[in-house]
């Protein structure tokens, strides 16, 4: 069986290609897998672009584990914090193109991410964790009132609408739509053109945009 997801380093750039040949659901393996894969690019120091597979980014955390809860289910959480500090304290750009639909965890993804693309067409994005039965969480909540606007929470946070790409687009999950098969040219060149910017001052200004964010993110941490 090939690997869930793939990373490539090449020129400054770092891919990170999800395909679990199903919907990507992030598991505590595929997070560790991801993890691993962030802590690569960020070592070499690559602006970083994340994608999916067609017709799907991810699922969200895995369903399967959401409702058996216990241990694993509290490690793959632990796993999914993680990854906003990761994504959070990226010392580069970081774009994500969305291959399709994004649901929980993966639209928090797309909030983290410095551009976000999505692909036209009747794409799912959602937090959907009042939808499926759970309270949404202290720390996705502070995720959610840092980066949407106050008058979408109620149908996002607490509604768990539901939109097309179009739909994501206007609350602000999307920066752009573009075509299936125009998306992955357009983020490698949107990457390309944001890792041209100036490192330090790009790094050092990322970090004052995503402080208060990460300090009350970690002060839940405890």
């Amino acid at each position: 069986m090939s690997a869930p997801l793939q990373l490539t380093i090449a020129d400054g750039i770092a891919e990170i290609r999800l395909d679990d040949g199903k919907v990507n659901a992030l598991s505590e393996s595929m997070l560790e897998q991801l993890l691993a894969a962030i802590a690569k690019a960020a070592e070499a120091d690559a602006a970083l672009l994340i994608s999916g597979r067609p017709g799907v980014f991810s699922g969200g955390y895995d369903r399967k584990l959401i409702d058996a809860g216990g241990p694993a289910c509290d490690a793959m959480r632990a796993a999914g914090d993680r990854l906003t500090l990761a994504l959070l304290d990226y010392p580069a750009p970081v774009v994500i193109a969305a291959t399709g639909h994004a649901m929980a965890k993966a639209a928090f993804m797309l909030l983290l991410a410095d551009y976000r693309l999505g692909t036209e067409g009747d794409y799912r994005v959602s937090l959907n964790e009042v939808a499926i039965g759970m309270t949404m969480p202290d720390g996705a909540m502070l995720q959610a009132r840092a980066r949407l606007s106050p008058q979408w929470l109620n149908r996002c946070v607490l509604q768990a609408e539901v939109f097309a790409s179009a739909g994501a687009l206007e609350v602000g999950f999307f920066d752009e739509l573009q075509p299936a098969e125009q998306l992955l040219q357009r983020a490698r060149a949107k990457t390309r053109q944001l890792a041209g910017l100036n490192r330090r001052a790009y790094r050092e200004t990322r970090a004052l945009l995503h402080a208060p964010l990460r300090e009350a993110f970690v002060g839940l941490q405890g």
